[in-house]
C-alpha cells in the first residue's frame, strides 16, 4: 500500500527571511553559541563559556564598491583567550563561500588595524615613518578570527571547501608555483551528519529533529518523546522553520499553538479531509448507479475511503495502532472490534 504523506509535513518553501528571523537569534544566543563552538572546535570541552562572550559588529564596506556592506551572520568575541568567532548559516550550498570567508576576515583585520591607526594617531604614539605606513605599532597583534559554515539543508555541502577549488589551475605549470599560490580554508559542519548528543544545550533536540527531516514518522515519535516536552518555542520555531513545515508554523504563529499540538491539530484536520472526501466520492458513485442500493454501497465504499486515509496519516506519523483503532472508534462510531479489523486490513 501506498503512504500518503499530509500536505503540512511536506517540505514547502519558506521565504529566506522568515528563516532569518528564528535562526539566526537561535544561534546567537550565547549559551548555545557556547555550546556550539566547544562541540565543533574544542571536542566538547568548555573551552568557550556564555559568560565571556559578546556580540560584535560582523559589518564591512563591500570591496570594489562605492557603497554597500558584506555582513556575517553571527560574530561573537571570547575575552579569554581573546578570540573572535564566525558563524555562517546557509540553506543552500555556495559555491563562492571560501572567497567570501576571506573577504570577512579582511574586512574584519582591516577595522582592528583601522581602530588601531586611529589611536595611536589621536595620542601621538608613531615613533617612525614605518609605523604610520604600516598604520599599527610593531607590538600589536591582531585578535584571531576562526570561522565556520553551518549547513542547514539536506544532505552533503556540495560547495568548495578551499580557495583552490574556486580555480582553474593549468597542470602544467602547477609543479612550479604550487608553494606559492595562496589557499583559504573553510570549516563546513554538516547539520544531518553532527552527533546531536554530544550537545549539552536544546541543540541536541534541534539537530535531531533535522537529521528527521525525511522521516516524518521519526519525527512525530520524536515530538511525542519526554525530552521533547520541555524544549523552548525558540527551538520549536528553528525546527519548524528549517524543517519548511509551512502549515504548523503558521499554526504555532496565529493561534500560538506548540509544535506538537500543532502536529496533533493537523493530523486531526487530515484525518477529518480525507473521511469527507471518502464519502463524497461513495456517494457520487451511488448517484451514478442511480438506485438506493447503489448509494448504499457508495456510502460504504466512501466510509471505506475514509477510513483508510485516517489509518495512512497515523501510520506515516507513527501513530500506534491501538491509538489509531481508538481514532476509528472515536470519529466514525464504530465498535472496537471492527476498528480493529480497518486497521488490520490496511495497516499494511
Amino acid at each position: 500500500m501506498s503512504f500518503h504523506v499530509p500536505d503540512f509535513v511536506q517540505p514547502e518553501g519558506i521565504h529566506m527571511g522568515k528563516k532569518d528571523v528564528y535562526t539566526r537569534p537561535y544561534f546567537a544566543d550565547k549559551k548555545r553559541f557556547a555550546d556550539f563552538v566547544n562541540v565543533n572546535l574544542y571536542g566538547g570541552r568548555e573551552i568557550v563559556k556564555r559568560e565571556g562572550l559578546k556580540g560584535i559588529s560582523g559589518t564591512y564596506p563591500s570591496m570594489g564598491s562605492v557603497s554597500g556592506e558584506k555582513s556575517r551572520d553571527i560574530f561573537m568575541e571570547q575575552n579569554h583567550p581573546k578570540l573572535r568567532y564566525g558563524i555562517e548559516l546557509e540553506t543552500e550550498s555556495d559555491y563562492g563561500m571560501p572567497e567570501r570567508i576571506m573577504v570577512y576576515d579582511g574586512g574584519e583585520y582591516e577595522k582592528q588595524i583601522g581602530e588601531w591607526d586611529k589611536e595611536h594617531r589621536a595620542k601621538k604614539e608613531y615613533g617612525d615613518y614605518t609605523e604610520k605606513k604600516s598604520r599599527m605599532k610593531e607590538s600589536d597583534k591582531l585578535v584571531p578570527v576562526i570561522n565556520m559554515v553551518l549547513y542547514l539543508g539536506e544532505g552533503k555541502w556540495r560547495g568548495p571547501r578551499r580557495l583552490k577549488e574556486m580555480m582553474e589551475v593549468p597542470k602544467e605549470i602547477e609543479m612550479y608555483y604550487a608553494d606559492y599560490l595562496q589557499d583559504y580554508r573553510i570549516y563546513v559542519i554538516e547539520a544531518d551528519y553532527v552527533d546531536a548528543e554530544a550537545y549539552r544545550t536544546d541543540l541536541r533536540e534541534f539537530f535531531q529533529a533535522l537529521q528527521c527531516r525525511n522521516d516524518k514518522k521519526k519525527l512525530w515519535e520524536l515530538m511525542r518523546s519526554e525530552r521533547f516536552q520541555g524544549i523552548s518555542r525558540e527551538t520549536e520555531m528553528a525546527i519548524a522553520v528549517n524543517l519548511n513545515l509551512k502549515q504548523v508554523i503558521r499554526k504555532m504563529e496565529e493561534e500560538e499553538k506548540n509544535m506538537c499540538r500543532a502536529f496533533e491539530e493537523l493530523i486531526m484536520e487530515h484525518e477529518e479531509i480525507g473521511i469527507e472526501k471518502g464519502k463524497k466520492e461513495g456517494i457520487k458513485e451511488g448517484i451514478k448507479e442511480g438506485i438506493k442500493e447503489g448509494i448504499k454501497e457508495g456510502l460504504l465504499e466512501g466510509l471505506k475511503e475514509g477510513v483508510r486515509a485516517l489509518i495512512e496519516t497515523c501510520r506515516e506519523l507513527g501513530v500506534s495502532k491501538e491509538d489509531t483503532e481508538s481514532r476509528i472508534m472515536l470519529k466514525l462510531a464504530v465498535s472496537r472490534e471492527d476498528a480493529e479489523n480497518y486497521v488490520n486490513q490496511y495497516w499494511d
